[in-house]
């Protein structure tokens, strides 16, 4: 039931998490969904702006009370969207998830939570009664990244491993029609490679090390297979080419 969303920055992950988890809300009344993100600094600069977008564009009609201190939206149909930090720094333990009862979750940025975290909500998700059966989900949103995001989804996505019913969705840029094209310009023309292969083209296999681009370890080793199975090609058809002038020679003698 994890379904991620990564790849490139600007393509409307956010944007498609909250709405996703409106429509949960709306779907199965009195439901309860959790927003993560790292810390409430984030929440607040980020998920929760485009959280206020939308109420701004016609979604306010349908919350009934926004609590501030507790940063939960309850909806007319006694649905909820409650914001959440995970504060590992200062929550090694994850105390703060005891006793949480939510029908599923929206991880924003994954890649800046533990894999701890995850496992948590795993276990949280479907744990929430008060709302009759509503099926398990997990949407999370993420950029390519070096670390347990990518070997639990992109890796298995590319071999075709990903567990049964887990899934991730490449993102592009040019996924966002509303980008104008100088903005689109300006990246490909003013940014480092690194973060231009990262951050716009959603390229998993580039990391920095040292303040120089290097191509990731499985990419490298992707890369020097092909390099030596060219060898080998090249080495077997040196060996015939002097095997067969060889012969040539001992027939004219």
């Amino acid at each position: 039931f994890p379904v991620t969303i990564g790849g490139a920055i600007r393509g409307g992950k956010s944007f498609w998490l909250l709405i996703e988890l409106f429509t949960l809300c709306f779907k199965y009344p009195k439901s309860r969904w959790l927003i993560i993100r790292a810390s409430y600094s984030n929440i607040e600069r980020t998920i929760l702006v485009s959280f206020r977008q939308l109420l701004s564009e016609g979604f306010q009609q349908y919350i009934k009370v926004w609590d501030s201190n507790t940063m939960t939206a309850t909806l007319f149909n006694g649905s909820q969207i409650m914001f959440m930090a995970e504060s590992y720094a200062t929550d090694k333990e994850l105390n703060r998830f005891r006793g949480l009862e939510i029908n599923g979750a929206g991880i924003d940025e994954i890649n800046e939570i533990q894999e701890e975290t995850f496992n948590k909500v795993i276990e949280r998700s479907g744990s929430w009664n008060g709302a009759g059966e509503v099926p398990v989900k997990i949407l999370c949103t993420c950029n390519p990244t070096q670390g347990w995001v990518k070997d639990r989804f992109y890796v298995p996505y590319m071999e075709g491993t990903l567990p049964e019913k887990w899934a991730y969705i490449p993102a592009k840029l040019y996924d966002n029609p509303h980008l104008s094209k100088d903005y689109i310009a300006s990246l490909k023309q003013n940014m480092p490679r690194y973060e231009y292969e990262v951050f716009v083209e959603g390229n998993w296999d580039y990391q920095q090390k040292s303040g120089r681009d290097v191509m990731s370890a499985r990419a490298l080793y992707r890369w020097c297979m092909v390099v030596v199975s060219s060898y080998r090609d090249w080495e077997t058809d040196r060996k015939s080419t002097r095997l067969n002038s060889s012969h040539s020679a001992k027939s004219r003698m």
